[in-house]
């Protein structure tokens, strides 16, 4: 049932483009995103907690000249099954406004911010994860005419829920200096950027049981701490490198040691990251090495288990971002405690009459990644063991005008203590992905894929069909089976309907239990059977 604010929005939605168009009185944008869905008993995975859960977004931005503005309304009459439950309810998240000229930028009210690679602060906004941490406040940003100098200012309150958080403020600088323009080399093939930040966040309250446990280790928990990076990047051509070293002063922190005993204590953290980038010609390559030491940035504080919408900075996997089902069964997570790693990819292109070529071309990737937790955050601390490893192959080749394929194998190894002694779980994955074009509107794609492994539910076997006639209509079925344990089926029958900017799409089916990954970044999802519908709107 849709209550009377979600009515409200919708009925504003529907009127301000009319009347603002009417006026002439500048631009006005946004969207409508609606995501339901109607749960069902299902003997073998469960009765769900709720009948139903509902995610509901607004989002309305307005331009005039240097001028713009904009707000966000979000209403969750419950939400759906594993997201926050701070979520529920109904609120303005989004409320700002802006003056942009040549050289300056001054922002007030909601912002997302990124410093640097995010290791130290970024917010965004991820509805996959149930994911807003924009910061309510204000900031400036100034660059000089040839962007030789960009330096920003920004301060403000970070959402938590439907609403900024009281619990926590933030302050914060970036400068970024192109060195070669501003010594007049605009006109040069290379380019040196030093950049660095600052983040001083300020608790204003500390949650009881945090103070508790700091006062039986014999300190009080900082109300200040402040965070800082340092980064240098270079370039000449296809080849760029870039180093950053980010630091952060004491806090709170957990120490866990054998047998399930903790220990609370002030400790400081670090990261340093390098990427290296090379392309030219059908070749391109990318490296890169991340270490992190206590780098969690919550919020706030809090004794109970984290939540991905409570965090401050970015810490992704360091690892391939899986999108095939049976591939991303298993992810990794970032072990913010203690980590270092590194990833790799090769991208080739076999050209056109080529031998390996053929007639249509060919595209090679090769990745791999090797991650391993630090002695130190662990409660076995003499040695480290491999936390997670992948090895990843995709090859795509087009066969005629109509006929694509794609082949991709990905082994992987992932501990599930994050390297606290030698066990860890293998499985390999193989998957083929094949799309033929009946004509310039109708196309089908299939998947076949295959998880063998010895270990936690043993072997998966998975499909998908999916019809598409452009530019309207899409329908599609997909299976996952789990024949090496539980013997079942997770499925899922799906239609869309898409027009101009229009999209509804109609679902319905059973969801396994897991995590649930965006940009590197998960959250838990309980297992459920249901039916879902989801409409978005962009206007």
């Amino acid at each position: 049932m849709l209550r009377p604010v979600g009515i409200f929005l919708l009925a504003g939605a529907l009127a301000l483009p009319g009347v603002l168009s009417a006026q002439d009185r500048g631009q006005l944008t946004g969207s409508l995103e609606s995501n339901s869905i109607y749960y069902l008993d299902d003997e073998i995975i469960g009765t769900p907690a709720h009948p139903w859960g509902s995610n509901n977004y607004l989002k309305l931005d307005y331009l005039h000249g240097i001028f713009s503005a904009g707000l966000q309304a979000e209403y969750y009459p419950e939400p759906l099954a594993g997201y926050p439950s701070e979520l529920k309810g109904a609120g303005l998240t989004g409320l700002y406004a802006s003056l942009n000229t040549e050289l300056l930028e001054v922002r007030a009210g909601s912002f997302f911010e990124q410093l640097g690679s995010g290791l130290i602060l970024r917010t965004w906004e991820d509805r996959e994860l149930g994911l807003n941490n924009a910061l309510t406040g204000g900031r400036i940003t100034f660059h000089t005419r040839n962007r030789g100098l960009t330096a920003k200012i920004l301060g403000g309150m970070p959402k938590y829920g439907l609403w900024p958080t009281t619990r926590t403020a933030l302050a914060g600088g970036d400068l970024s200096l192109d060195l070669l323009p501003l010594f007049g080399k605009e006109d040069s093939d290379h380019s040196i950027v030093l950049e660095g930040s600052l983040v001083d966040k300020f608790a204003r309250q500390t949650e009881d049981n945090i103070a508790f446990l700091a006062g039986t280790a014999g300190f009080e928990v900082p109300k200040q701490v402040l965070s800082w990076s340092g980064r240098l990047q270079y370039s000449y051509g296809g080849f760029s490198i870039k180093g950053e070293y980010v630091g952060k002063a004491p806090d709170f922190y957990t120490e866990h040691l054998k047998r399930s005993k903790e220990v609370y204590q002030l400790k400081g953290g670090n990261a340093q990251l390098v990427e290296v980038n090379y392309a030219a010609g059908s070749f391109s390559g990318t490296l890169t090495f991340r270490r992190l030491e206590n780098m969690t940035d919550r919020i706030f504080l809090t004794a109970q288990s984290p939540s991905p919408a409570n965090t401050l900075n970015y810490l992704p996997s360091l690892c391939m971002q899986q999108t095939y089902m049976l591939a991303g069964l298993n992810p990794y997570v970032t072990y913010a405690d203690g980590e270092a790693g590194f990833q790799g990819d090769l991208y080739y292109t076999f050209r056109r009459g080529t031998a390996l070529g053929g007639k249509y071309g060919m595209k090679l990737h090769v990745g791999g990644s090797w991650i391993e937790a630090l002695p130190f955050a662990l409660p076995d601390r003499d040695v480290h063991y491999l936390a997670y490893r992948d090895i990843n192959i995709d090859l795509e080749r087009s066969w005629s005008r109509k006929f694509r394929t794609i082949l991709f194998v990905s082994i992987q190894e992932n501990s599930p203590t994050h390297g606290n002694g030698k066990r860890t779980d293998a499985q390999n994955v193989f998957v083929l992905d094949a799309l033929y074009r009946f004509s310039k509107t109708v196309s089908l794609r299939t998947e076949l894929q295959y998880l063998y492994s010895q270990e936690l539910t043993r072997d998966w076997m998975a499909g998908l069909v999916e019809l598409s006639f452009a530019p309207h209509w899409s329908i599609s079925a997909s299976d996952m089976y789990n024949h090496g344990s539980s013997k079942v089926h997770y499925y899922n029958f799906g239609a869309s309907y898409s027009w101009n900017a229009l999209n509804i799409s109609l679902n319905a089916g059973r969801t396994r239990e897991g995590m649930v990954c965006s940009g590197g970044v998960c959250r838990w999802q309980p297992a459920f059977k249901g039916v879902s519908l989801r409409l978005q709107w962009s206007f």
